[in-house]
């Protein structure tokens, strides 16, 4: 089993108003417990940020760096810049959370994870939100996702 850490994610108001402040001991420490807690990867939700993405992203990896060395991100936005931003400084060792089954996501998201040998966390959602029926999430699944995944790598 894989274990991806959430607890940073900008909803939790502590997490909100740290990131606001750019308390990067909070962050250490928030890396450092979720780590130790059995972690093997760590979730950095920073939300849309609409304008300060890159620049928040670059800070965050850094410090979340900082408290666990080489650990794999994932990184949870819809700030196209901000990903690519922490792409630049882990490449493949990083997750794009994530990729929904809407046109725009999927014209766009899995060239990114291609360009830097990241993985890619799909959901099988389009702009109507998550389907409530098993079966409607799967033939997201194998008619939109699927053969997206199964194009090869240029």
């Amino acid at each position: 089993m894989y274990k991806i850490g959430e607890n940073i994610h900008i909803v939790a108001p502590r997490v909100k108003e740290a990131l606001a402040a750019r308390e990067g001991a909070f962050f250490v420490d928030l890396a450092r417990r979720q780590k130790a807690a059995g972690a093997d990867a760590l979730d950095l939700n920073i939300g849309p940020q609409k304008k300060a993405g890159p620049e928040v992203m670059e800070w965050l990896v850094d410090c979340v760096q900082e408290g666990v060395g080489d650990m794999t991100l994932s990184f949870d936005t819809t700030n196209l810049a901000a990903i690519e931003t922490g792409l630049r400084k882990l490449g493949s060792n990083a997750f794009i959370n994530s990729a929904s089954a809407e046109e725009e996501r999927l014209a766009t998201v899995p060239a990114l994870a291609a360009k830097y040998g990241a993985r890619l966390i799909a959901l099988c959602m389009e702009k109507s939100g998550i389907p409530v029926s098993a079966e409607a999430r799967v033939g997201i699944a194998m008619e939109k996702l699927m053969p997206r995944a199964a194009t090869p790598r240029r």
